[in-house]
């Protein structure tokens, strides 16, 4: 970007995270309780403003800045979105501020995939408000007032560049033309070049496929190399129709064989381009190319996404998956993002919640080290990742898990069943995490922990305790003395964690669903605007179905369906539409899972370990 945008970067750099000094965007609008008069919170290590603020605004904080570096390298477009309606927000939080009131960001609890657009936009809609003579309201106004400003100029800056001058776009179009030519070459007959010419293209942000798609559409048209491309691109970004184009009639007519669409389903479209809402359940092996537009920050969704086109099935004696990588300065660019995520984990320390906003959110630095190994190998365009899932088990699926594990029962069944109760060993590992990786079981329910030599909050999330511990076959056996002595004490804290775990499932009241807001914002208008045509048992079964913990794609399908403050809106139209989206997503009542009988510790009984020497 520097041919485009020179010394961007570096400004970007100061402004987020320098490696010295505070940085130049202060963030003030998301952190205002480092400004309140009586400050609460943690605040006996403050070595920034940012640590002044409360724990969880400091995780909203370095959420924001790592989306604002991968919104920037993502494309100018999503950068300059983002900015210009951060700016909006800000002037809305200084108009309230003028009022006499703090806007303030509350709720963590929702939060669930950071790397979408949709994820940050719940996490700043849930807000409550603060009377602002609690705080020091000039200062605060003054540092928002900067911000806006600085986010406007990066606003105004990136919304220069056109299309025609984006370098990332223009690399895009030379890997279509050597698709289009090699699928010539190959090609049988026409349709068999039409298959071998799809392409899935990968963003992480609706903005940035907006960008490729609009200007995909007018290149076509004119570059002779990509003429058979011309009126067969489509987009997926969410559930609602893109351009006329429904989010099924583009998977259909993508690769209408391999996903069983209906009979007759033309063959339509051969360059598909979509957020990660593809990424995982969908067969689209009659693609036989993918292109992940975005730098790989999270090797697990190239993984994933290389998953769509890489399925048993595929006609393909080989798949394609390409990456774009910056030119320059990826090395500047991972390590601005290795200072930002350094910061979110110590946050994430700090407030501990049940659902972290990063993976194995204490151990952050380190889950990133792994990701930035990841990403140089795919760089060096080592395919290991692709091939195995990687050399690294992080990327593993469930299923690979249990693959894995029923080859080595294959091989060593008899041995392992033979080992008594509470066996351990050890090994080292370079690079990994050292600490203790448990396996127990409460009557036939297993579980798993990995508690870290560190001190910090014991791992419960099963993939992730995989990861620390899975090792080679022929990794040798390494167990230092200070590692099978803390044995005991680690497989204490283990086993108090599964008790607390177990027990905070033996009550009812903790196991019912987190409904989202939107979803009680329809029950509650369904409950006030009750469609004429239906009975009350009719709109109570409608409600059981609404209030529901459904994931964030669920959220999104009803969003346009729910839109009771549109001008001349007839607010019992809207509840038929939030009935009738109910009925095309085959929504089902929520069942809570039955409570657990209490237990003590001594029914916790321990499998097996394995400590891990990491350096």
């Amino acid at each position: 970007f520097d041919a485009v945008l020179p010394g961007f970067f570096e400004e970007l750099e100061e402004a987020l995270m320098p490696e010295e000094g505070a940085p130049q965007l202060t963030m003030a609008r998301y952190s205002p309780t480092r400004y309140a008069l009586e400050r609460e919170g943690d605040t006996t290590s403050v070595e920034t403003p940012d640590d002044r603020a409360a724990p969880y605004e400091r995780l909203i904080v370095g959420l924001l800045r790592s989306a604002l570096l991968k919104r920037f390298e993502s494309s100018v477009h999503a950068f300059a979105r983002t900015c210009a309606r951060m700016v909006e927000t800000h002037e809305r939080f200084l108009w309230a501020l003028d009022q006499g009131y703090v806007a303030r960001a509350e709720v963590l609890a929702e939060l669930e995939d950071v790397d979408s657009d949709e994820a940050l936009e719940e996490l700043l809609r849930e807000r409550g408000q603060d009377e602002a003579d609690r705080y020091e309201a000039e200062a605060l106004a003054g540092d928002v007032q900067r911000d806006r400003d600085l986010l406007q100029s990066w606003a105004e800056a990136a919304g220069r560049v056109t299309p025609q001058e984006d370098p990332k776009l223009a690399a895009l179009v030379e890997q279509l033309a050597r698709i289009a030519q090699q699928a010539q070459k190959d090609g049988l007959d026409e349709t068999d070049r039409r298959n071998k010419r799809k392409v899935l293209i990968f963003s992480y942000y609706a903005d940035t496929v907006d960008w490729i798609e609009g200007f995909l559409n007018a290149k076509v048209a004119e570059d002779e190399r990509l003429r058979c491309y011309e009126g067969r691109i489509a987009s997926v970004a969410s559930d609602d129709s893109r351009g006329g184009t429904s989010r099924r009639q583009a998977i259909y007519g993508f690769a209408p064989v391999s996903t069983e669409a209906p009979p007759g389903q033309e063959d339509r479209f051969d360059i598909l381009v979509c957020t990660d809402v593809l990424a995982e359940g969908m067969n689209l092996q009659q693609c036989r190319h993918v292109i992940n537009y975005d730098l790989p920050w999270n090797p697990m969704r190239i993984v994933q996404r290389n998953g769509r086109i890489d399925r048993i099935g595929s006609p393909y004696d080989r798949v394609y998956a390409r990456c774009v990588f910056p030119d320059e300065k990826l090395n500047e660019m991972l390590d601005l993002e290795g200072r930002i995520r350094g910061k979110l984990a110590q946050a994430a320390v700090t407030v501990s919640p049940d659902t972290p906003p990063i993976p194995d959110a204490p151990t952050g630095e380190q889950v990133y080290a792994d990701s930035r190994e990841e990403i140089e190998r795919l760089l060096a365009e080592a395919p290991t990742l692709l091939e195995s899932a990687g050399e690294d088990p992080s990327a593993y699926s469930g299923e690979e898990y249990r693959q894995e594990l029923s080859r080595g029962m294959e091989r060593h069944g008899d041995t392992v069943k033979r080992l008594p109760w509470a066996a351990g060993s050890g090994y080292l590992a370079e690079g990994k995490r050292r600490g203790w990786a448990f396996c127990a079981r409460v009557g036939d329910t297993p579980r798993l922990r990995f508690v870290p030599a560190d001190g910090s909050n014991v791992v419960r999330d099963t993939l992730v305790c995989l990861k620390h511990f899975t090792c080679e076959r022929d990794t040798e056996r390494h167990l230092p003395h200070e590692l099978a002595r803390g044995a005991y004490d680690a497989w204490a804290r283990a086993r108090a964690d599964i008790l607390e775990e177990w027990t905070k499932a033996t009550d009812p009241a903790n196991l019912q669903p987190r409904v989202p807001r939107v979803f009680r914002e329809m029950a509650e208008h369904l409950l006030r605007y009750p469609p004429h045509d239906m009975t009350t048992e009719e709109v109570d079964a409608i409600l059981e179905r609404l209030e529901a913990p459904w994931p964030r794609r669920t959220q999104d399908a009803f969003r346009t369906a729910f839109t009771p403050d549109a001008d001349g809106c007839d607010p019992y139209e809207v509840s038929r539409l939030i009935v009738a989206k109910v009925g095309e997503l085959a929504l089902t009542p929520y069942r809570a899972p039955e409570p657990l009988p209490p237990i003590d510790e001594d029914q916790i009984m321990l499998i097996c370990w394995m400590a891990v020497s990491g350096r």
